[in-house]
């Protein structure tokens, strides 16, 4: 039987027919007993803010983990405090200091090969070391590059580092990693980026992110491993984006053939 429930409780930006592209999609997964794995990442993490506190009910009222890519130059021990405090909230590194280091007007990288490789490991190292020892078993090595962009000659010396895996934006041509180097890319980033302030992408585009990788992975057109990441920024999301953020998870926490990983699940400690 197909999956009814929840509809009339979507506030009226989330339109009927957007979601229903979902709703049939994990129907199709149900029918082929399947589950389609989903995970939450959000990047920029480094204080404590009330943005920051909106994710962190959102995430506990639906009881559904949230990868937290956590700037370690600027983060410290108030957001110790804050994810020592939640109990579904994970640390990913994003970065070391998120600052872009691409003369002129170019696309931003802050691992690039715009400085000596020596140079960014050492920071990679130390910001690993940072965040290990404030967060301690709440830090999951997963390597989340500032704007999604790192240089391919640095991925094999990720896992020598002890990263276990890396999550950048998704794409079709992405660069392969060291097969010890497990990749968990983003596959709906929920903001559009060219306007200024960004805004929030719109409900159709965002649930045809998400749908087009999960179908791939139940045709076995893309990797059936990899979870379908949904992609947030909270310092910046406006309120539309939080709504859908809601109802996403309100509607894929009760549907029987999705579930959210954590980042634990995706990167095992070993």
């Amino acid at each position: 039987m197909a999956f009814q429930a929840h509809l009339c409780y979507y506030s009226p930006f989330m339109t009927i027919e957007a979601m229903n592209i979902l709703i049939k999609e994990l129907d199709a997964w149900s029918r082929a007993d399947m589950t389609a794995e989903l995970w939450w990442r959000d990047d920029d993490a480094a204080k404590p803010t009330v943005e920051l506190d909106t994710l962190f009910h959102l995430s506990e009222r639906f009881g559904v983990p949230c990868g937290l890519a956590v700037i370690p130059a600027t983060t410290g021990e108030p957001l110790r405090k804050d994810v020592s405090n939640q109990s579904q909230i994970w640390v990913l590194q994003h970065g070391y200091a998120h600052i872009n280091h691409v003369p002129g007007s170019g696309k931003a990288w802050e691992l690039g090969a715009h400085r000596p490789k020596s140079v960014i490991l050492d920071e990679l190292r130390d910001g690993m070391g940072k965040l290990s020892q404030l967060f301690k078993t709440r830090f999951v090595p997963a390597l989340v590059p500032p704007w999604n962009r790192i240089d391919s000659e640095l991925l094999p010396y990720l896992p020598v580092m002890g990263f276990a895996g890396i999550s950048t934006s998704y794409s079709a041509h992405r660069l392969v990693p060291p097969g010890d180097l497990r990749v968990a890319d983003a596959h709906c980033d929920v903001l559009r980026w060219k306007e200024k302030p960004p805004r929030f992408t719109g409900t159709e585009k965002a649930i045809k992110l998400i749908v087009e990788h999960l179908k791939a992975k139940r045709t076995a057109q893309a990797d059936e491993t990899e979870p379908t990441c949904v992609l947030t920024h909270h310092l910046v999301m406006d309120k539309d984006a939080w709504d859908f953020m809601d109802n996403l998870l309100a509607m894929t926490t009760a549907h029987p053939a999705a579930t959210w990983l954590s980042p634990v699940d995706i990167w095992p400690a070993s």
